[in-house]
């Protein structure tokens, strides 16, 4: 195990592990306001020089993210086939200080493809499409390749009659 004071933690692939950080924004007149920014969080929100009516709004859009490729794919779309794309990116979200009913833990967010996502989703609701995903890939190899070679092979000999 990895001691905070003499190196660095690593993650189970030995990469080093970010440790949580603070964001910061001051304006123009010079208050400051800072809170915590994960340490899975991409982007560091802090600014100089905001506008003190600005303040309110900039902190209740605030956003931590971390992004995940997807799978790139030829995908059809109003006629135009063999379109590359990208299918299930997946980002983790959080917006801590927005307003109204909506959680303020992180959530995954997976774009299915184009402006089609799945938005939301806690630990559980992932591991739900996890699984999903997981069934339907088994269906494409078990029977629905295995249905197609026949329907191939059984295609051209017709043709060759």
């Amino acid at each position: 195990m990895n001691s905070d004071t003499t190196e660095p933690r690593t993650s189970d692939a030995g990469e080093p592990v970010r440790r949580g950080r603070t964001w910061t924004i001051t304006t123009t007149c010079g208050c400051t306001v800072s809170g915590y920014l994960p340490a899975w969080a991409d982007a560091d929100p802090s600014e100089t020089g905001v506008l003190l009516d600005e303040l309110t709004s900039l902190i209740a859009d605030m956003n931590h993210w971390t992004r995940f490729p997807g799978q790139r794919m030829a995908v059809a779309h109003r006629g135009v086939e063999g379109e590359d794309s990208e299918v299930f990116r997946t980002s983790i979200d959080c917006n801590p200080y927005v307003g109204g009913p909506l959680p303020r833990l992180p959530v995954a967010n997976v774009r299915i493809v184009g402006d089609y996502w799945l938005h939301g989703l806690t630990p559980t609701a992932l591991a739900e499409v996890a699984a999903q995903l997981r069934a339907q890939a088994a269906l494409l190899d078990d029977e629905i390749q295995p249905q197609l070679v026949a329907a191939r092979e059984d295609w051209l000999t017709q043709q060759r009659t």
